[in-house]
């Protein structure tokens, strides 16, 4: 068993991931987190009130959305995409059709991250310490899930789960009631694959949870404080972003097997149709890679 792992890992670390493209933003833009929603990718721009709408087919800047300031995490439902504004305590609502902001949606303060998932959008509020969760149908906040310090958002195994200072809670969205609470300090952005629900804490680690005990069954050791991770093509790419790189997690070892140089300050990578996309926050552009 051990000479398999062995050759398995060594198979996985010969695997090099190709820059496919590199996308040229506004040197004020701050691109910060990517997403796809129609026949587009979008990305939020941090440092302007702008939403880029990407071609994939071509990897070219088609158009610009105006949203609110300081806007990062993103996600596409109800034919819309759904945009955190950090710095205007609102989520704004984009169509993908017409590129057109069509709501700006207050929420608690100083929102992190947003997804959208069960027939809903949801948003972290981390001053406002809680999970906001917000009716597409009314364009408003409908349930309000105390979340200290809330940071990251994501939706797996028939759950949402929210990260916060304090640790993880795990939400059923039948009934926007907590099911689980998983300690875990300084508990911070989230991703899922196949069979856990990943976490980044600020102990520079990756903590693993599996969602059948709701338990932390593995950390992995990072060698600085993580951005807001995503699993692609299987493994899972956390970003680094003081170090210019993104460090591929092998869950099957919850081992580092590969090393990926990005553009500067990568804070948040996306899969988007087997690819990663990778805003460079602290740079002027957004990079796609094949795994």
């Amino acid at each position: 068993m051990r000479f398999l792992a062995a050759i398995a890992a060594a198979a996985v670390a010969t695997t090099t991931p190709q820059l496919i493209a590199k996308i040229k933003v506004s040197p004020l833009a701050q691109p910060c987190a990517a997403a796809a929603g129609g026949r587009w990718v979008w990305v939020a721009d941090y440092g302007l009130p702008k939403l880029l709408k990407i071609d994939p087919r071509t990897n070219k800047v088609r158009g610009t959305a105006t949203i609110g300031s300081g806007s990062c995490g993103l996600g596409y439902g109800a034919g819309s995409m759904w945009i955190e504004d950090t710095n205007s305590n609102t989520v704004s609502r984009v169509s993908v059709r017409t590129g057109k902001r069509i709501a700006a949606i207050p929420v608690g303060l100083t929102p992190y991250d947003a997804t959208f998932a069960y027939g809903a959008a949801w948003v972290t509020a981390h001053n406002g310490s809680a999970l906001d969760r917000i009716d597409p149908a009314r364009n408003t906040v409908v349930a309000r899930i105390p979340l200290p310090l809330a940071t990251g958002v994501v939706a797996a195994f028939g759950s949402v789960w929210g990260a916060g200072g304090n640790g993880v809670i795990r939400v059923d969205p039948a009934t926007n009631k907590v099911v689980a609470s998983i300690k875990i300090d300084g508990a911070a952005w989230t991703a899922a694959s196949a069979d856990a629900v990943w976490i980044t804490t600020g102990l520079d680690e990756l903590a693993r949870i599996d969602p059948s005990t709701n338990q932390v069954v593995a950390t992995i050791k990072l060698p600085a404080i993580a951005g807001d991770p995503d699993t692609v093509s299987g493994k899972i790419w956390v970003p680094i972003v003081s170090l210019n790189k993104v460090l591929v997690v092998d869950p099957a070892a919850n081992t580092v097997v590969r090393t990926v140089k990005t553009g500067i300050g990568p804070f948040v990578v996306t899969q988007i149709a087997g690819n990663a996309w990778v805003p460079s926050y602290r740079g002027t552009d957004v990079r796609r890679f094949a795994p």
